[in-house]
């Protein structure tokens, strides 16, 4: 329904958020809410923040005024057509009472001495510090291009006793332009001046009430002038006139600082606030150009605007015309929406009462003549309030709530993040478990290898170990064998010693036969035989000698086998099996070895037979020679 201050803040059941809403926005939250959410979103009891005061089915209001006492002023020029009350007081039940009299509120239409006597086209109400009720008249009936004779007065009207203290007429041709229409004013009593804006003619009027003198300042300047080029949407339709040309107003709202020091003013057809020093507009010394020099851009209020009010706080608050919406500036200059209502149809003029309560009235002038052919209004003319307090607390509500959303709306992030952090880390510990797995199981894998390399290289030193002692053993049964080659040799060298021997016995026998044959035919017969058994046995000696060569020979392979052998004991895995074909290969020699052995002492033994033989024979030689010696001896 209804709302804001302090942050944007919209309302009514249609939440229109817009970019002052966004751009003061603490959070995306604001700007998702498309549509206006009401009180009830709140707290029930706030569920009609924006209170309707009246409703006016055919009266168009403007201005509103609200004394100390709560007594609610309501104002209706006469624009489209004659208002049956120009200036009236809402009483309890809400009805209209003609104020200050029913004979102020009736002009004829036509004569300037009924206008000097009633209000011709009332336009705003004011009430000031010493509650006396002025009401604005800008003598300008429907709208129109002239000004009546006796039309555009102040009122000052006593609300002790309803009566008019005083009335204060201007010059419509000294004072004023044919097309001036005057449409809102401040009054400052201390210093006996009104500022009045001018909307036609753009300007700010300043009424002297000692002097009764009017004059226009700021007239041309920028500040107080339509702003060019720029349409307004008020509504869903463009700001234009039946004819498609855009309204033309300047200066419109204006207010006072709480101090009296600053005018603040908007033009209608504008969407800049500006500011100038009062001291600067009342001195009639200053020149256009020095006075235009300490006018105030204060910024855009992204709207236009037709009626402010500043509260005791400095806030100033500005009707938003093209937002359905009431604006206020803060004392630090920032712009926020105070509150918007879709029933806020073209809002015009505030005031603030002794209860807290901001009123305001809709006048929907864009919905009639003369920018539109029909009357198009589906809503009646309101007058409204609402209380600033009661939007203090809706807003803080609604502000404790989006922090709470938006603080859920974090905490959730902040959770799906954890949620989204600790899956990530799980899966990087998943991923670290896997890589662990494989890792052990490398290391498991690598550990396996090393063992088994271990018992390798355990199996590879018991081999060689084992094969050194084969060889040890291979390689002292080839040395006993050498040994008994080296043994079997001597025997063999002692048998060739005898051979020798016994055939150098020969030798002399067969010699000493020799010696002997002559002793008789058969005793050279038998020195012959044994001169061929010594030759025999010679051959044998030689046949003996080379054996022993041949053996001694095969001893001294048998020692270079066996360093070999010492030397590939080192390589036990490899050498193993040649050790053990070198020991076959050993044990074969040794076998041939001793089979040369024997075959030696075979021939030995046969030279030692040839040598008895010899000897046996040289034994028969003598022998004979002695018989045949005794039988020549024994001849006669």
């Amino acid at each position: 329904m209804v709302f804001h201050t302090p942050r944007p803040f919209y309302a009514h059941r249609v939440f229109q958020v817009t970019a002052a809403v966004i751009a003061a926005s603490v959070s995306a939250l604001l700007v998702s809410c498309a549509t206006h959410e009401t009180a009830a979103d709140f707290e029930p009891e706030w569920e009609k923040l924006v209170v309707e005061v009246a409703r006016f089915p055919q009266a168009q209001p403007t201005g509103v005024a609200v004394s100390s006492t709560g007594r609610v002023f309501v104002n209706f020029p006469y624009w489209d057509k004659r208002p049956g009350v120009s200036v009236a007081e809402l009483d309890a039940d809400g009805i209209l009472n003609p104020f200050p009299s029913r004979s102020w509120n009736h002009w004829d239409g036509k004569s300037a001495t009924s206008a000097l006597r009633s209000f011709v086209s009332a336009q705003a109400l004011y009430v000031d510090k010493d509650d006396f009720l002025w009401a604005l008249d800008s003598g300008s009936p429907r709208q129109e291009s002239s000004v009546v004779v006796a039309g555009p007065k102040l009122f000052k009207i006593d609300l002790s006793d309803n009566s008019i203290a005083q009335v204060f007429y201007f010059d419509q041709k000294r004072d004023l332009a044919p097309y001036s229409f005057l449409s809102d004013f401040r009054v400052d009593t201390d210093k006996n001046v009104a500022y009045i804006s001018d909307a036609g003619r753009g300007g700010i009027v300043i009424y002297n009430f000692k002097t009764r003198d009017a004059r226009t300042v700021l007239f041309g300047h920028e500040s107080t002038q339509p702003q060019q080029d720029v349409t307004a949407q008020v509504g869903s339709h463009p700001w234009v006139n039946i004819l498609g040309q855009r309204p033309s107003y300047g200066v419109a709202g204006i207010e006072l600082s709480n101090d009296k020091q600053w005018l603040y003013y908007h033009a209608m057809s504008g969407r800049d606030l500006y500011r100038v020093p009062t001291d600067a507009l009342i001195d009639e010394r200053l020149t256009a150009g020095s006075l235009a020099a300490k006018v105030q851009h204060l910024g855009s209020t992204g709207s236009f605007v037709d009626g402010m009010w500043m509260d005791e706080h400095d806030n100033l608050y500005l009707t938003a015309i093209e937002k359905d919406a009431i604006l206020v500036r803060r004392p630090t200059g920032e712009f926020e929406t105070f509150v918007a209502d879709e029933r806020l149809q073209w809002p015009d003029s505030l005031a603030m009462g002794q209860d807290g309560y901001l009123y305001f009235t809709t006048s929907m002038r864009h919905l009639q003549s003369p920018y539109r052919l029909t009357d198009v209004k589906t809503q009646p003319y309101f007058l409204m309030k609402v209380s600033v307090a009661k939007v203090q607390r809706a807003v803080e509500a609604k502000h404790d709530a989006q922090f709470a959303r938006q603080t859920a709306a974090e905490a959730a992030q902040q959770a799906a993040q954890a949620r989204q952090q600790a899956l990530i880390q799980e899966r990087q510990a998943q991923q670290v478990r896997i890589a662990a797995e494989l890792e052990a199981k490398r290391v498991a894998h690598a550990q396996e290898l090393a063992d088994a390399a271990t018992q390798v290289q355990a199996d590879a030193d018991s081999a060689a170990k084992q094969a050194a002692k084969q060889q040890a053993l291979v390689a002292a049964k080839a040395q006993a064998e050498v040994e008994l080659a080296k043994a079997q040799l001597a025997e063999a060298q002692a048998a060739v010693e005898q051979a020798k021997q016994a055939a150098k016995l020969a030798k002399a026998l067969a010699d000493e036969a020799r010696a002997k044959s002559q002793a008789g035919q058969q005793a050279k017969a038998q020195a012959i035989a044994a001169h061929q058994q010594a030759q025999a046995a010679k051959a044998a000696y030689d046949l003996a000698t080379a054996q022993a060569k041949s053996a001694q020979d095969y001893a001294q392979g048998i020692r270079q086998q066996l360093a070999d052998q010492q030397a590939k004991a080192q390589q036990a895995d490899q050498l193993a099996l040649d050790a053990s074909e070198q020991a076959k290969q050993q044990a074969q020699q040794a076998q041939d070895a001793s089979a040369q052995a024997q075959f030696a002492q075979q021939v030995a033994q046969q030279a030692q037979q040839q040598a008895d033989a010899a000897e046996n024979a040289e034994s028969g030689a003598h022998a004979n020679e002695a018989t045949q010696t005794a039988e020549v001896e024994t001849e006669p």
